[in-house]
């Protein structure tokens, strides 16, 4: 199923979009979220997989209602560090994500990205996107629904990756480099999280 992606700066503009989507009559096997870490755990209400469990599906919106129920686990992504993965993104990303684990997978995270159906350019500005404390929702939706999720994306703000590619050449980058932050864990499937995000 076609994998539709939006890039959002801040979790009040992913939350406008998961609500959106949710309206819509995507489920939550249909929503995915990937994000640093340090950027879930600091921008989120839930702190701890204890918590995330603990609360009822209906009990909160947005990112933090996404996360409650779904399979949320740590990775370590070269050039990244701990990045939070929920969804069925992790069925999106599939066997060769927990497989391989993604420091053997090619082109970690920009392979990840490409094997979704991503065109490599743009899996590299999404990469980068999350490196530098954005959050990606992908949603799986049939090509028919695609332009009603890409709308619902612009409405919620969703960063532009053409102007944001531009902007960052302009500083001087060029792509996503995948250099293995110091201090991460070892690159690999860290498993669900737990205890805390």
């Amino acid at each position: 199923m076609p994998v539709v992606v939006g890039m959002f700066e801040n979790t009040r503009d992913v939350d406008q979009a998961i609500d959106a989507l949710s309206k819509a009559g995507l489920s939550k096997a249909q929503i995915g979220v990937i994000a640093r870490r340090g950027v879930l755990k600091e921008k989120t209400s839930l702190t701890t997989t204890t918590e995330i469990g603990a609360i009822a599906g209906g009990a909160l919106g947005g990112v933090s209602g996404l996360l409650v129920g779904l399979n949320v686990v740590t990775l370590a992504i070269p050039g990244i560090g701990e990045v939070v993965a929920a969804v069925d993104l992790l069925t999106v990303l599939g066997a060769t994500l927990l497989g391989a684990g993604i420091g053997a997978l090619g082109g970690g995270i920009v392979g990840a990205l490409v094997g979704l159906g991503l065109p490599e350019h743009e899996a590299h500005v999404y990469a980068e996107g999350v490196k530098r404390g954005n959050i990606l929702i992908t949603v799986q939706t049939p090509a028919e629904r695609m332009p009603e999720v890409t709308g619902i994306f612009r409405q919620a703000n969703a960063v532009d990756i053409s102007t944001r590619r531009q902007e960052w050449t302009v500083e001087g980058w060029t792509q996503f480099e995948e250099i293995p932050v110091s201090g991460a864990v070892t690159p690999g499937l860290e498993g669900p999280v737990s205890p805390s995000l």
